[in-house]
């Protein structure tokens, strides 16, 4: 008795609605995101959750200049005294838990998800 064939696994990729060419100037990468402002944005909807939400944060290696108004140091580089600053911030604000840290390197090595942004969602 044989076994029925096994179908291709294809990959499907969704982008943000009504992405193209011409709409892109109109959207901004997770990773140039202030953190905080996230951050702030889940605080806000976990007044109304009785259990969690899954925060994602988006980091690149060099902080971005959105970022650097005095909370984090001015380096050029990440470090995990920037990650640990933004993980007290979201405690205080009542942030339950942090479910993933996605990382994004300059220099394009892996480090979570650097091929597709839109993957990640």
């Amino acid at each position: 008795m044989r076994s029925a064939k096994k179908p291709k696994l294809e990959l499907f990729f969704y982008p943000a609605p009504y992405l193209s060419n011409e709409t892109l100037k109109y959207y901004q990468s997770a990773y140039d995101l202030d953190m905080r402002k996230e951050i702030d944005i889940y605080a806000a909807a976990q007044q109304h959750v009785d259990q969690s939400l899954s925060m994602t944060m988006f980091l690149r290696s060099t902080i971005p200049k959105a970022c650097t108004n005095g909370k984090m140091d001015v380096r050029k580089k990440m470090s995990t005294r920037d990650l640990s600053i933004l993980r007290n911030y979201a405690h205080q604000k009542g942030i339950k838990s942090i479910y993933y840290v996605r990382t994004f390197t300059d220099n394009n090595d892996t480090v979570g998800a650097n091929e597709c942004e839109s993957c990640v969602i």
